[in-house]
């Protein structure tokens, strides 16, 4: 989780320290990925409340909230929990404060980054990577990151959900078996009560 964190800093810093370039793009597989400098002042997938002070309180609050809810939740599941859902905790964590840490630390002199669009020098998330080949949105290694995470859970569930259905598929027919035995051993039973019965009548006649 640090590394992921400390690794989405520095690539912004990087890219914000190289906007000159990186705001034109840098093509790393041509008509497939570059490297190009955006802020994105929304919350996410370009979705906006239309005002930047409330994007980013917005984002903010349930980025921390989310990152508090998934810190608690670890600190008392931690020893029931695998690696693979610990590991997803801290990719999501850290995606969730790479993201806050843009919005609350970095001010629009230093992003420099101007939106014609608004007509001003705007702040938000760094987004750099962009897969524009079969891709409409650029992001970043938080953004990665968490969106991994959630494919590892979601992938992990459903293995465990066929696991579990495989399981049961194997379990059927020894159930079966045991019923049908059970099914047996009631009808001797009746056949003896029977005969049983049948040699007292003989005897009273």
């Amino acid at each position: 989780g640090v590394l992921l964190l400390v690794a989405d800093i520095i690539t912004k810093n990087v890219v914000v320290q190289n906007a000159d370039t990186t705001k034109s793009g840098v093509e790393i597989i041509p008509g497939f990925l570059r490297i190009q400098y955006l802020i994105n002042p929304h919350v996410a997938f370009g979705l906006s409340t239309g005002s930047d002070i409330a994007d980013k309180i917005i984002f903010s609050v349930v980025a921390i909230g989310v990152t508090i809810g998934i810190v608690i939740f670890l600190i008392k599941k931690w020893d029931k929990l695998n690696r693979l859902y610990r590991a997803a905790a801290m990719m999501i964590i850290a995606g969730a404060l790479g993201n806050v840490f843009d919005r609350l630390f970095y001010s629009a002199e230093y992003l420099n980054f101007f939106d014609a669009a608004q007509g001003k020098y705007i702040t938000g998330v760094v987004d750099w990577i962009d897969f524009y080949g079969i891709w409409g949105f650029h992001f970043n290694v938080a953004d990665s990151a968490v969106v991994i995470a959630a494919f590892m859970l979601i992938i992990y569930m459903i293995v465990e959900e066929v696991k579990e259905y495989i399981q049961k598929k194997k379990l059927e027919p020894k159930e079966e078996k045991s019923e049908k035995k059970e099914e047996k051993l009631l009808s001797q039973t009746e056949l003896e009560k029977q005969r049983l019965l049948e040699e007292g009548k003989e005897k009273d006649e």
